[in-house]
């Protein structure tokens, strides 16, 4: 078999079974059903397959497929959804969360299939390991706080009302708003070393470690919304339903400067999240 009808292949696979596992989620989460080890099975087949056709789609152009919108969006919900399957194998007592966050995931790879699959090139500046670094940091950072968008997610919809019974037996907001905080502060660390190493890696590619495009600058304004998210917390003790907007507003400010930011700027590194 071809790289390209293999890359094909695995990546609608991927995108067959995050379809059933939104549809499961959501049906598990109305009904109150619990078909767990499915769920962390399926999304782990759905995540091997996404890694089939990304590591094809590498091999097959030659250099990480990050260059353009469609190789950006694959891996981003690639990485979302492996941080998924990490904290629904670790958190199995709000494993709910996937009915929140899977929405989410469907809507970026309903985005990734409107744009035009064509294969990205290069140029020498990225070949350097600090480019890995960096991406790698960012992904660590998106799902640390994709995770905690899902805890809040629950807090939130108890806080609203809605499916407050089916959503009764979990863990207190105030259990849930521990973890979303202890992801939230993962999350800092990572995108803190992302930055770093982004830095590290302009100044051997341009000459300079900050340049203040479009992108960069967003990346301060997240950053400085994820520290704001836990200091306020941290400091003045908030309620669960505050810290929760809170970092809900951070995953939107996080999601437009990741998703929105690299289509729109004509910066040195568009598209390179």
């Amino acid at each position: 078999m071809d790289l390209l009808k293999l890359e094909t292949i695995a990546l609608w696979i991927a995108i067959v079974i995050y379809s059933v596992i939104t549809v499961v989620a959501i049906f598990a989460a109305v009904l109150r059903k619990r078909p767990e080890r499915s769920m962390l099975a399926l999304i782990a087949l759905a995540v091997a397959s996404h890694t089939v056709a990304i590591g094809a789609r590498w091999m097959r152009i030659g250099h990480l497929p990050v260059g353009n919108g469609f190789e950006m969006l694959s891996a981003n919900v690639w990485g979302l959804m492996l941080a998924l399957l990490i904290a629904y194998w670790r958190l199995p007592k709000v494993r709910v969360f996937a009915a929140v966050l899977m929405p989410v995931v469907i809507m970026l790879m309903a985005w990734m299939l409107l744009i035009p699959v064509k294969e990205s090139s290069l140029p020498p500046t990225y070949d350097t390991v600090w480019l890995f670094v960096h991406i790698g940091f960012i992904k660590l950072f998106m799902g640390c706080a994709f995770v905690a968008l899902g805890m809040s997610g629950i807090v939130l919809l108890r806080a609203a009302g809605i499916g407050h019974k089916r959503l009764a037996h979990l863990q207190p907001d105030a259990a849930l708003d521990k973890t979303a905080y202890r992801c939230m502060a993962l999350a800092l660390i990572f995108d803190t070393l992302g930055i770093v190493a982004g830095s590290i890696w302009a100044q051997n590619a341009w000459g300079h470690y900050w340049s203040w495009d479009k992108l960069e600058i967003w990346s301060l304004v997240t950053w400085l919304a994820v520290g704001l998210t836990l200091h306020v917390r941290a400091t003045f003790r908030t309620r669960p339903t505050t810290n929760a907007m809170l970092v809900l507003t951070t995953w939107l400010i996080a999601f437009f400067t990741f998703f929105g930011i690299p289509f729109v700027t004509t910066a040195l590194h568009k598209g390179m999240v």
